[in-house]
């Protein structure tokens, strides 16, 4: 029990006496009697233990009245009692306020040797974690390198060409595959420091970008394009919801001017492509030939249709449905287990998936060529990819067999406990 609970509840439990004390101290004064605190303090113990009988004071003063009837209403109490309340909250709130200030003093003061202590532990888990899964990390990290290093000849190669034929798609396509590398970047760290889950929902997103980029690299300069004007879509979605939600908080409203622009270039894009464009997917709709595609029905399109399970896998600690409760990639399927931090365990999913996604981007983007040194690259690239899936399902598979060799062990263990608490048992039932 904490200071502050020890010293609230022990005025709690004199509150009574407390109350009594002052309210007989206000009637004797009234009654024009002194009496000292001490007796006055006697007098409230006789009354709260219900004693019968009148209270005798045998040292009264020779000019005090031989007797004095005080008499206290259920009111009074009342109001005394609501006083007394009030400034006991008051002393609580100010106790607590002093003593969440002495708490964070003290934390200030052990923080540093706290934060060396997990430091430490950080790098044993790494190191830990490098030694099951450093392998098909490298490969991946190799994979991520090769399709950087591909993108960057691929736009090289773009920037030299005067063809203006595939501008637009172009543009696209070299912006999706920048933001492929970077979010595989991002799974990479979230990996190699043990968050299975954060990857997983990482992934989630660079499955997005292929399935548009599927989409994109499929089609035409019309769909390019479309893409691209929708941003003014998303941008007048985005003000609009900000105006809705935002301003009445207190936020400064939009510039006129600014808005102005904004619905300006809403109007123009919706002038040309028609109403259904304003849908989230509305850029795609001609080339689905869909009113208001759904992504669902983007990844059928993209013929992604069969990694829709994974999308949903992804997104369940994406968001704050039931099922993030029940299902964890880092606990290996122990229930019992509530990861709230780093975990060896779960990394094959996101960097199964990310490899394949990363390389299919990349593909995309470079296109289809006859250039022997371009092809010998791309089959580089795909080795990688092959390599760093394979490594990271061998590092699963021994994780899986060492925690069932955990288990077992653990399971021997509380036997044999529990067969020496039957013997002992025995015994004394003997004895």
């Amino acid at each position: 029990m904490t200071v502050i609970k020890k010293a609230l509840l022990k005025t709690l439990d004199s509150l009574p006496k407390t109350v009594l004390y002052g309210l007989l101290a206000r009637k004797a004064k009234e009654a024009g009697a002194y009496v000292p605190p001490e007796i006055m303090d006697a007098m409230a113990e006789h009354i709260l233990s219900k004693k019968d009988g009148e209270f005798e004071w045998d040292d009264a003063p020779e000019s005090q009245n031989k007797s004095v009837k005080l008499a206290i209403t259920e009111e009074e109490v009342d109001i005394a009692v609501a006083k007394i309340l009030e400034t006991i909250s008051e002393a609580a709130l100010k106790a607590s306020e002093v003593a969440t200030d002495e708490m964070f003093k003290v934390l200030c003061e052990r923080w540093p040797g706290e934060h060396a202590t997990q430091l430490s532990e950080f790098v044993e888990f790494r190191n830990r974690l490098e030694v099951r899964w450093g392998e098909g990390l490298n490969y991946l990290r190799m994979l991520l390198t090769c399709c950087r290093e591909a993108g960057q000849e691929t736009l090289r190669r773009h920037n030299k060409s005067k063809s203006k034929r595939h501008m637009y798609r172009r543009w696209v396509l070299v912006r999706l595959h920048a933001r492929a590398c970077q979010v595989t970047d991002e799974i990479i760290c979230l990996m190699e420091n043990g968050f299975a889950d954060g990857a997983m929902a990482r992934w989630r997103t660079l499955y997005e970008l292929s399935v548009v980029a599927a989409l994109i690299a499929d089609g035409d300069e019309d769909v390019a394009e479309r893409y691209i004007l929708h941003d003014a879509v998303e941008v007048k979605r985005q003000a609009d919801e900000y105006d809705a939600t935002q301003v009445p908080l207190g936020f400064t409203p939009i510039n006129k001017r600014k808005r102005v622009a904004i619905e300006l270039q809403y109007k123009i894009v919706l002038d040309r492509f028609g109403p259904t464009y304003a849908s989230p997917y509305g850029w795609a709709d001609l080339h689905l030939d869909l009113k208001k595609p759904t992504f669902k029905e983007l990844q059928i399109a993209a013929g992604r249709a069969s990694m829709s399970s994974y999308y949903k896998m992804a997104s369940f600690n994406v968001h704050a449905g039931a099922r993030s409760l029940f299902f964890n990639l880092s606990s290996m399927g122990d229930k019992d287990i509530l990861p709230a931090g780093r975990s060896n365990a779960g990394l094959v999913d996101p960097g199964e998936q990310t490899a394949q996604t990363l390389a299919l981007i990349t593909s995309l983007y470079v296109g289809d060529t006859l250039d022997l040194d371009r092809i010998a690259e791309l089959n580089c690239l795909l080795h990688a990819r092959d390599a760093a899936v394979l490594s990271l399902r061998k590092a699963n598979q021994r994780l899986l067999s060492d925690e069932q060799a955990r288990k077992k062990k653990l399971g021997e263990r509380r036997t044999k406990r529990a067969s020496k608490r039957e013997k002992l048992d025995t015994k004394k039932d003997r004895n």
